[in-house]
């Protein structure tokens, strides 16, 4: 089995997303990022945009998030933004 990590969406009303997932595609200030479980520390301004997430059970769910940040360290993730939408 692919080796997973813990994601959250959080937002200024909550949490807007929580799980285990197997990839993020995080939309950034230059770009895209992909992240996988083990992903060495990070952190990186987001412009927002659509954020892709691959789940461990193997859904992929798409959001719509704004601007914000995101940080992955030891298999824990968090993206920090104003709003979050889910599109699917």
């Amino acid at each position: 089995m692919a080796a997973t990590y813990s994601l959250k969406i959080i937002t200024p009303q909550g949490t807007a997303y929580e799980g285990t997932v197997l990839h993020t595609l995080v939309p950034t200030e230059s770009g895209f990022a992909g992240v996988l479980a083990h992903h060495a520390p990070y952190l990186v301004s987001s412009k927002g945009g659509k954020m892709v997430v691959k789940e461990s059970v193997g859904l992929e769910k798409d959001f719509q998030v704004g601007p914000g940040f995101f940080e992955v360290n030891h298999d824990e993730a968090v993206f920090l933004t104003q709003t979050c939408a889910i599109q699917n």
